[in-house]
């Protein structure tokens, strides 16, 4: 169904809705909430920079260690959405997520700590990786939609800029100190990380609410989790849900000029700019670092203007600065255009995780989030070949203008999805998305030929 309403339109009724939060809700829980994130990017940012090592004692090729590092991409896009859709029907005195998260965060831990130990055998890394990773993904999802579960739909921006504030942590932790003392011992470095992580799940264990009020706590029997994220994947391709496909397909394109430009960056900074491999990769530290100083701000401007209004202003300044970039050679100057692309990247990505979430419903938010590291993480798993082509094509500058390209092509893409959408997504988050589906899929709700 087309919407054709003006932004502005909706961007006065979050105002509205604002309003009419709950009373109850508190940014401290989300705090502590966020405590779960901290633990995910701990953890997979210390096995993203030490793994590579430990497989080049055995492996020559790093075409094969990236195949084999790969897998932690390839796992999530199989378990995530099944994960997702399953942790929306399950029903216990733990509520819905609390369940993922404490079965598969002490696996995570207990592989995390032992992957050190296994690294004196190939097969034994191999398969400690694979566990480490299924586990991760097991409760990453569940562990994120508990922001939304736990946040009124007009303040889950400021409520995401916690959170990714709070993932910044753990990536700060995991670079200024576990980094420090790999070279001590790596078996310290993830002992101490699993110990983290076990914390983490005893802090949201004990914040997080059993039946949180933004979702819907309505027993729903779960049959069949994998057949059920297949028939919601089918779903968007039905007329009626092409506004949740053009944003996701949105949310892909732009996940890969950010991919594209972390990995090939190094390779224009030493090629182009005449530098050393680490000052090359040391200007991205800039953007990184931008985006986690405005997580905050960034949320504050989505929470008080709308999400998507946000998410536009930071889709056009991106291309802008990408070209601004071409002609210039001084890293200071180059630096200092990133930390600016790092705030218009805040204002997209803060905003990105709330929207889909406002667009799962109240009992749906699970499965959405699922879909959102689906396209996100298909975006990244392709970026580095897709902007690595242009730079064959168009020389090192080719980076700049396919990232250019691709930004700009998700801004078509969600502007096009929100025209698309059935209402407001604020309004979509607070309705049931589960019958609508399985309408759309030629089901009835009460049917008791029920697919699921």
């Amino acid at each position: 169904m087309a919407n054709d309403r003006p932004l502005e339109g909706k961007t006065c009724q979050v105002g509205e809705k604002g309003k009419q939060a709950d009373s109850n809700f508190s940014y401290t829980k989300i705090w502590w909430i966020g405590f779960g994130f901290l633990g995910v990017q701990l953890a997979f940012t210390t096995y993203n920079a030490f793994l590579p090592l430990m497989y080049r004692a055995f492996i020559e090729s790093r075409a094969l260690i990236g195949l084999l590092m790969g897998t932690d991409n390839l796992i999530g896009l199989l378990l995530i959405p099944v994960v997702g859709a399953w942790s929306d029907r399950v029903n216990s005195p733990l509520g819905r997520r609390l369940p993922f998260v404490l079965v598969a965060l002490p696996v995570a831990a207990l592989t995390f700590f032992a992957i050190p130990f296994a690294s004196a055998l190939l097969w034994a890394l191999i398969i400690t990786e694979i566990i480490f990773t299924a586990a991760m993904h097991s409760y990453r999802g569940p562990v994120i939609s508990l922001m939304p579960d736990h946040t009124p739909p007009e303040k889950r921006s400021t409520a995401n800029g916690i959170i990714n504030l709070m993932g910044g942590v753990g990536t700060l932790i995991a670079f200024g100190g576990l980094a420090l003392i790999y070279d001590i011992d790596p078996r310290l470095t993830f002992g101490i990380g699993a110990v983290i992580l076990l914390l983490t799940l005893l802090i949201v264990f004990r914040k997080a609410d059993r039946y949180p009020p933004y979702i819907d706590n309505t027993p729903v029997e779960s049959k069949n989790p994998i057949r059920e994220a297949a028939v919601g994947i089918k779903v968007l391709f039905r007329p009626a849900y092409r506004g949740q496909l053009l944003v996701l397909a949105a949310m892909l394109s732009y996940f890969i000029g950010f991919a594209g430009l972390d990995a090939m960056f190094p390779i224009y900074g030493v090629e182009t700019l005449g530098l050393s491999e680490g000052r090359a990769a040391f200007i991205l530290t800039t953007f990184a670092g931008s985006f986690l100083v405005f997580a905050l701000l960034a949320g504050w401007i989505g929470t008080r203007i709308g999400k998507l209004p946000a998410m536009l202003i930071g889709l056009a300044l991106v291309p802008v600065l990408f070209l601004m970039v071409i002609p210039v050679r001084d890293p200071v100057i180059i630096g200092a255009i990133f930390i600016v692309a790092g705030f218009a990247w805040a204002l997209v990505n803060v905003q990105a995780m709330p929207l889909i979430a406002d667009l799962g419903g109240r009992d749906r938010v699970g499965f959405y989030i699922g879909l959102y590291y689906i396209f996100t993480m298909f975006g990244q798993m392709i970026g580095p070949f897709v902007l690595g082509s242009a730079m064959d094509l168009m020389g090192n500058q080719g980076m700049f203008v396919a990232g250019a390209v691709v930004y700009a092509l998700g801004f078509v893409l969600l502007r096009a999805g929100y025209n698309r959408l059935a209402d407001d997504p604020e309004k979509l988050a607070r309705s049931s998305q589960l019958e609508q589906s399985k309408t759309a899929a030629g089901e009835t709700a009460g049917s008791s030929q029920d697919p699921n």
